[in-house]
């Protein structure tokens, strides 16, 4: 799951993360939302799994939940930030 979204996140707040944005609010939308799910869905947890999980073998299966929660959310994120007319 941690590959998964590191793969799909990724590129997505790459892209995301350049401008040029027209407002603030655009930019917040566009930049900061992405660069966050990234880093909530890939390189937190992937920090959290080096460190914590090694002594708590429970920590992996919420940490696991919590990527596919966040994926779940990226998903609808992505559903709603696809430009406009």
């Amino acid at each position: 799951m941690l590959c998964f979204n590191a793969l799909i996140m990724g590129p997505t707040a790459l892209s995301f993360s350049q401008g040029p944005y027209s407002s603030w609010e655009q930019e917040l939308g566009y930049r900061y939302y992405s660069i966050g799910f990234l880093l909530g869905g890939a390189i937190l947890p992937a920090i959290a799994l080096l460190t914590v999980a090694r002594r708590w073998a429970w920590a992996t299966a919420v940490l696991t939940a919590w990527m596919l929660t966040a994926f779940v959310a990226f998903l609808g994120y992505m559903m709603l930030a696809g430009g406009g007319v």
